[in-house]
Formats: structure tokens, C-alpha cells, sequence
């Protein structure tokens, strides 16, 4: 997962490093908002007496668009995002949820179709996120947390696609794989193979 990570880093500055040297970038900048579908992956994210269930959120913020001719554009974003997942045991017996909200920081390399009007696109690149706070909450009520559940950091992969609806409306889906296992960990201890994932669909404004 590392190496696929740093695959990406590399891509992303081999993509600015092969523009040529007299094009000059059209900077945009904006905002995007949209809702998100949280659900953690790896093998201890199951629970054999509960069902996994998505986490319903939001997320928004700010980017920084650099496009280089009618193709190529490298997008940085710095966005708040909410992740987590719900347990809803076979039996009913209880409905356990742990959320967490991140600060989220993409580095995009993204290829435009220069059609006229409606530009279709795809982007991959890294992110690292830094968490807020975190919550869990048992049958409705929260649960007291000692020590931490998360780590304080998580990073990963950012896959996507979507279109420009002319040069100031953009629309996009994409996926958040995460890397890092996020659950904390007692000294000594092997890190369970839990780690973020998220589907967003957003909407963004240039200017």
C-alpha cells in the first residue's frame, strides 16, 4: 500500500515535471461542497455479530486549480470530511457508531477531455488527513473514551471522475481508499487492518 502511495506521489510530479516549460497556468480557485458514504475497509472492520453499515456525512472546502493548456490541471484541495461507520447487531441488540471528522489534503493530477461546453475528466492522487475529534456511541448514547480509538493521521488515495460544466461549475464522484490502519494500538501490539474509505459526490464553484 506504501509503494502504491508513493506510485502515486511520483505520477503527480512526473505529470508537472513533463508540461512544457513555456506553459503558462490558468489559476482557478473555489469552493466545493457534497455529501459522502463513509465505509472502513480491511479484515477487522467486519463484525460477525453486527452488520456494516455506511456513515452518511457531508464534505466541503476549498481548491486551488492550476490547469496547463486544455488537458492537464494539478488540483490542490484542503477539505473537511466526515468518516466512521455503524454496527447494527444481527440481533438488535445494539447500534454501535464510531465517527471521526478529518481535515483532508488531496494533491490532484487530473486530465480533461477538451470537448466544447461540458468537459468530462478523471484525477487520481495522494491525501493526508488529520483528525478533529472522534465519537462513539452506543444504542444513542456516547460512550465515555479514555484513550483515543484513531490515530491522529491517515493518508491515501484519491480516485475519481466528473465534468466541467463550462469554466466556473464542476461535478465530481470519487473514491477515498485509505492506507493507514487508523485505530490506535497498545505498545507491542499487531495494528488491526482497519482503514477509512469514502465515496463523494461534489459540486464546486470556480473562479
Amino acid at each position: 500500500m506504501k509503494k502504491l502511495l508513493s506510485g502515486l506521489v511520483i505520477a503527480v510530479f512526473a505529470g508537472l515535471l513533463a508540461l512544457p516549460q513555456t506553459a503558462a497556468a490558468d489559476v482557478q480557485f473555489g469552493l466545493k461542497a457534497g455529501g459522502s458514504m463513509a465505509r472502513p475497509t480491511g479484515a477487522d472492520a467486519q463484525d460477525p455479530t453486527a452488520t456494516l453499515k455506511n456513515k452518511v456525512g457531508f464534505q466541503g472546502g476549498l481548491f486551488l486549480a492550476l490547469n496547463f493548456g486544455r488537458v492537464v490541471t494539478i488540483q490542490w484541495e484542503v477539505l473537511y470530511t466526515m468518516k466512521g461507520a455503524t454496527y447494527v447487531a444481527l440481533d438488535d441488540s445494539f447500534t454501535d457508531k464510531l465517527y471521526a471528522d478529518y481535515v483532508e489534503i488531496p494533491l490532484l493530477l487530473k486530465f480533461r477531455i477538451p470537448t466544447p461546453g461540458i468537459q468530462p475528466f478523471v484525477f487520481a492522487g495522494p491525501s493526508v488527513g488529520f483528525k478533529l475529534n472522534e465519537k462513539l456511541t452506543s444504542n444513542g448514547e456516547e460512550v465515555p473514551l479514555a484513550d483515543k480509538l484513531l490515530k491522529n493521521n491517515d493518508y491515501g488515495a484519491i480516485f475519481g471522475a466528473g465534468l466541467n460544466l463550462g469554466r466556473n461549475i464542476m461535478f465530481d464522484v470519487r473514491y477515498s481508499l485509505g492506507l493507514q490502519k487508523v485505530l490506535s494500538t497498545i505498545e507491542g501490539d499487531t495494528a488491526p487492518d482497519y482503514k477509512n474509505g469514502v465515496w463523494t459526490a461534489s459540486l464546486g464553484l470556480a473562479f
